[in-house]
């Protein structure tokens, strides 16, 4: 019997499992103990469409960690999360 097309594929996009992947990745190459990792774990936790960072954040985190800021921000844009700049 042929899967449906209707069933998702494990390694699609919007398959649960594939954005988990990318979570554990992106907090595996964070410290856990920034800002930046709180900000992953937050978004996860709350599932929310936007989220509001203080501008002197952003700029630290381009700053200090230009590639995790980078991967964060690409993630975020990939799960549609807008970023409120205060």
């Amino acid at each position: 019997m042929e899967p449906s097309q209707d069933t998702p594929r494990a390694d699609s996009d919007d398959s649960p499992g594939s954005d988990s992947a990318r979570i554990a990745a992106i907090l595996a190459e964070l410290n856990p103990r920034t800002d930046l990792a709180s900000l992953v774990e937050r978004v996860c936790r709350n599932d929310l469409p936007w989220i509001v960072v203080p501008a002197l954040s952003l700029a630290a985190w381009e700053q200090r960690d230009p590639s995790g800021w980078a991967k964060v921000l690409t993630w975020l844009e990939t799960k549609g999360v807008t970023i409120v700049r205060i």
